[in-house]
């Protein structure tokens, strides 16, 4: 199997894809290794607040006819 031409070139492919360097995003990388494990393990305790200050700041931008889409959304299903 290892005269195997096709076989030399599968492992030599494992072994590049294998050894992949830590990639850097310059100075927001800290941020990123901070952020990254919580949204990994508790996605709740993040979208909560996201989605909270998003509706929020969709009814700042739209007021009431927010509320009446959804209003007519929700009758009309």
């Amino acid at each position: 199997m290892e005269n195997d031409f096709f076989y030399q070139q599968l492992v030599a492919k494992m072994q590049q894809v294998s050894i992949v360097p830590p990639q850097n995003m310059g100075p927001l990388t800290p941020l990123y290794k901070r952020l990254v494990p919580q949204f990994k393990h508790f996605p709740f305790k993040a979208l909560i607040p996201l989605s909270l200050l998003a509706i929020l700041f969709a009814y700042l931008i739209f007021g009431t006819k927010l509320v009446r889409l959804a209003s007519i959304l929700q009758f009309s299903f």
